[in-house]
């Protein structure tokens, strides 16, 4: 099953999104991570299996929680 990943970013708009097909969850977690890295105004991607978030992660130094959630909202 494909993960998702979308990285939401400091600027307004709609997160980037990416289908990460034929991955593991470790080799998914490190593409997001690449993925966010990519992107200077990413501020956290979200890692998702269907409809279940699995995995967050935000820029050194900010909680990726507060991050994902101020984003999203």
């Amino acid at each position: 099953m494909p993960y998702l990943c979308y990285v939401h970013r400091s600027s307004s708009g709609v997160p980037h999104f990416e289908v990460l097909p034929d991955l593991t969850r470790e080799e998914a977690i490190q593409r997001a991570g690449e993925l966010l890295a990519q992107r200077p105004d990413g501020q956290c991607a979200e890692l998702w299996e269907e409809d279940l978030l699995v995995f967050t992660l935000a820029r050194a130094g900010v909680p990726a929680a507060h991050v994902c959630e101020a984003a999203a909202g």
